[in-house]
């Protein structure tokens, strides 16, 4: 069974205050192995060594490698289970429910979550590989934080359902359905492996309010790597309109 978790997707105490998060201690998550993956994404190259170093660091907006394509893993060794295991020591020392491996600039398809954020708990899982197969029509908005976003908190709208399929650290196919705060945990970190970044899912009054926020990051990280070419906060609609870009170098 699960329980009601008091972590942020990626990190805060502020997302599960919601009532997403009250209703996920009543509902189970169900696992089950399956024979096949599903298709895997178009264009994403697989890796069969994994090149990464310790001790891994997270990764601060608006750090290139958030937007980076993520590989496909193709090895399932000591390397692996060494990787997923300090990222839930990285995601445990900042309070949090979850992480995926762009986050501490490792770029490939890897992420792990626990929902109680309580080390060592049976709620830990790995996830290799993962694909969203299906989502249900519900959506719900609650409050979301971010490893990457220190202090910066807003209202997203996620699926309250879905099924989704991975391979676990041995490469076994495994396929689970995820309700209300797990599935938003998930999307969350599934996003990252997109290169898709919790602000590109806000609305725009949402993302207005923190917009000073991520603009102090974007300057902050400017100034301490010049000449490194970022993707910014789109403009406001106004500013859009009279031409303003959003990409930025220094």
């Amino acid at each position: 069974q699960r329980v009601a978790a008091p972590g942020g997707c990626c990190l805060h105490t502020q997302l599960g205050r919601g009532p997403a998060a009250a209703a996920a201690a009543a509902t189970p998550r169900h696992c089950r192995s399956v024979k096949t993956l599903a298709k895997r994404p178009q264009k994403v190259p697989t890796v069969e060594k994994l090149e990464w170093q310790a001790p891994l660091q997270v990764v601060r907006y608006p750090d290139p490698r958030l937007r980076a394509p993520n590989a496909r893993i193709g090895v399932f060794d000591d390397s692996l289970r060494e990787l997923a295991k300090q990222m839930f020591e990285v995601m445990y020392q900042d309070d949090g429910v979850g992480l995926a491996a762009p986050q501490v600039g490792v770029n490939v398809r890897l992420m792990v979550f626990n929902e109680t954020a309580q080390p060592g708990s049976a709620e830990e899982t790995v996830l290799v590989n993962p694909v969203i197969l299906e989502k249900g029509r519900a959506t719900d908005v609650d409050v979301e934080g971010c490893l990457s976003f220190p202090q910066i908190y807003a209202d997203v709208e996620r699926a309250a359902k879905i099924e989704v399929q991975y391979q676990d650290l041995d490469g076994t196919a495994q396929q689970m359905q995820l309700r209300d705060f797990v599935a938003r945990v998930f999307q969350h970190e599934y996003d990252h492996l997109q290169g898709v970044l919790y602000h590109d899912r806000m609305k725009s009054a949402e993302l207005e309010k923190v917009r000073p926020g991520l603009v102090a990051l974007e300057e902050a990280f400017m100034a301490a790597h010049p000449g490194v070419t970022i993707q910014r906060v789109p403009p406001p609609a106004a500013a859009k309109a009279k031409g303003f870009g959003s990409l930025a170098r220094r």
